[in-house]
């Protein structure tokens, strides 16, 4: 009798055994897969967080942009922001010199009166964005002619209807002299400059206010001059950047343009676009 007791009681052991044994299993492996599970979700965090902050990726691939949008800039362009120059009390601004430290300098040619095929085209093979100060007469004879200074980034402005000397002639005068000029670049071109050149380099107040009126914000004189092929610095140790040249639609303006070149070329210039440095808007 106790030793059928005791083989029901082993059997009864050897089935409490077998079932802990499964258990036990059941529960390793459920602790398995909470583990693997856990470490899936361990490798997947420092993955996003290497994605979301890899900088050092993002920065170099900023900074390439950057460098190539600035190396392909054309040549003379601005380095930096530079802020209208606008009239102040109903008063364009005067220059003589442009403040920059851009290795730029500006070629501004007068008047109109020598149409010289060749001199123009070499404006165009080298890509000088000259800016054009004419007058009514020379202008009107032939549009087409300055109009090729267009192509290369270049501007056409008022030099006066009529050139006269505008210092000490009423304000009526000299907003008719400079305004009607500038509508006639229009009317031919379908745009004007926003820049103006006094005959003579000869202006006064009425001057700034007239230019002003008809939204010309800026009475540009010089500081340098191409004349004869000589490239004429008023006695500076070389080119300076902002200089303004001025030189003059005349026979000697092919030997003029072939000297400036040499003298940029020699001291590491190039020619800037003065509309871009003394912008409106």
């Amino acid at each position: 009798m106790k030793r059928d007791n005791f083989a029901r009681n082993t059997h009864i052991f050897a089935a409490r055994g077998a079932f802990l044994l499964i258990f036990g299993s059941l529960a390793l492996l459920a602790t398995a897969c909470s583990s693997d599970s856990r470490a899936g979700d361990t490798t997947t965090v420092p993955t996003t967080l290497a994605t979301t902050t890899s900088t050092p990726a993002t920065t170099s691939t900023t900074t390439s942009t950057t460098s190539t949008t600035t190396t392909t800039l054309p040549p003379g362009f601005p380095t930096s922001s530079i802020a209208p120059i606008l009239p102040v009390n109903g008063l364009s601004a005067k220059i003589t010199h442009v403040e920059t430290t851009d290795r730029v300098v500006f070629l501004t040619i007068d008047d109109g009166i020598v149409k010289d095929p060749a001199a123009m085209q070499f404006l165009l093979d080298n890509k000088m964005p000259a800016t054009l100060f004419l007058v009514s007469g020379e202008f009107r004879k032939d549009p087409a002619y300055f109009a090729q200074i267009l192509t290369v980034g270049g501007t056409i402005s008022s030099h006066t209807m009529h050139h006269p000397e505008l210092k000490g002639l009423s304000l009526d005068r000299q907003i008719s002299e400079i305004c009607n000029m500038k509508n006639a670049i229009a009317e031919e071109l379908g745009y004007a400059g926003h820049l103006m050149r006094p005959p003579y380099g000869s202006s006064d107040e009425n001057t700034r206010r007239a230019a002003a009126s008809c939204g010309i914000n800026a009475v540009v004189n010089w500081n340098s001059e191409l004349w004869e092929g000589h490239v004429d610095i008023l006695q500076r140790p070389g080119l300076q950047p902002g200089d303004i040249f001025l030189t003059h639609f005349r026979s000697d303006l092919l030997d003029n343009l072939i000297a400036f070149k040499a003298a940029l070329d020699q001291q590491g210039f190039t020619i800037g676009r003065l509309e871009d440095y003394l912008p409106n808007s």
